[in-house]
């Protein structure tokens, strides 16, 4: 074994030199501080060993000589192989442990040294580390089967005067506001517009708000009288009429409008229905407003489930056809005239589905 001094202006420039003479194997068996003269300063003073067993000299590689980027061993590599990877990191770690443990009087030099020592010590860890097993494709989740009738009903409008109903929140005003778009600016048609809806704070102001845009008139009527001298007087070639949302359950309500219907022209009565609803909603709101006669159903908000089998199912049930959907909240755009085929399509894979694959 050989021992060697090395001097250097800081505890890194003389294991700098300690390596770069010694190389990775050399074991630093103390550390001084010393002083070069009277006007010399203080040095650093680092006595190292090397074995030199077999004649050669050691070999000279570069400070941390294993990368951090380097690859972790493939799993047929030996256990030997990794061991020869790592033992110049763990030569490197015995130095700095020894400078760390002997060293008091380089403050900084020590703060540094033990910032390298726990950055070794990682390297280590993640050489020795076996590489995570990969994780199992997780099992595809089945979807839910959707049964539907073998055949849509639709039917297009044939009134000239159609009427909205449905529960508070289905959609009515908007959609009465996607009708009259569509029949006055893509259609080219005279439309008059009716509202009921003096029942909800801001029914009319919103509603009025659409006429504007559109440049349709809109007229309020608050008794059966009113409506009646309306719907007479008004020569439009499509009269829209919206009401007031209710509670499905204000038995009084619905049958005040029944009233009221009872003294007008025909109406085609329209029952407007969220998508998202239940099998057990809808057949409740078709068995509620059936006083109003309604002769269509309306759904409304496909764009917020995914698929929708009452599009078929709820109508068959209660024998009532489909004339137009709404997708979204665009006026005019998101109203859609349904063939029987888009309906099954719809109540299959849902808008938002077929939007996707589209």
């Amino acid at each position: 074994m050989r021992i060697v001094k090395f001097e250097g202006a800081t505890m890194r420039d003389a294991l700098a030199k300690v390596k770069a003479d010694l190389g990775d194997d050399a074991v630093i068996v103390s550390t001084r501080q010393i002083r070069r003269g009277l006007l010399g300063g203080s040095a650093i003073e680092i006595s190292a060993a090397i074995d030199e067993d077999d004649g050669a000299g050691p070999a000279r590689t570069p400070r941390f000589a294993v990368q951090p980027a380097a690859p972790a061993p493939a799993p047929r590599h030996a256990e030997e192989d990794l061991e020869k990877m790592i033992a110049p990191v763990r030569s490197e770690l015995r130095s700095l442990r020894a400078i760390v443990r002997t060293s008091n009087n380089d403050g900084r030099a020590t703060t540094e040294l033990k910032a390298e020592l726990a950055a070794l010590r990682s390297l280590i860890e993640t050489i020795q580390k076996p590489a995570p097993a990969p994780r199992p494709a997780p099992a595809p989740v089945a979807k839910p089967r959707v049964t539907i009738p073998p055949k849509a009903r639709v039917a297009p409008s044939e009134g000239r005067i159609v009427m909205l109903v449905g529960p508070t929140g289905a959609g009515k005003t908007t959609t009465i506001a996607k009708l009259a778009a569509r029949a006055a600016l893509i259609d080219q048609r005279t439309v008059g517009l009716v509202t009921l809806d003096n029942y909800r704070v801001g029914g009319v102001d919103q509603i009025r708000t659409f006429a504007d845009l559109i440049g349709v008139p809109l007229q309020t009527a608050t008794t059966t009288a009113a409506l009646a001298e309306i719907i007479e007087l008004d020569d439009s070639e499509l009269i829209l009429i919206d009401t007031a949302g209710r509670s499905p359950r204000d038995a009084g309500a619905i049958a005040e409008l029944a009233a009221q219907l009872a003294h007008l022209p025909p109406v085609e009565v329209h029952l407007v229905i969220p998508a998202w609803s239940s099998a057990a909603t809808i057949d409740d709101l078709v068995a509620r407003y059936a006083p109003l006669g309604p002769s269509r159903i309306l759904f409304t908000k496909l764009d917020e489930i995914g698929a929708c089998p009452e599009l078929v199912a709820g109508c068959a049930r209660a024998e009532l056809p489909i004339t137009w959907v709404t997708t979204g909240q665009a006026v005019p755009e998101d109203l859609e005239e349904p063939t029987a085929a888009r309906i099954v399509e719809l109540a299959t894979h849902g808008f938002a589905g077929l939007e996707a694959a589209a």
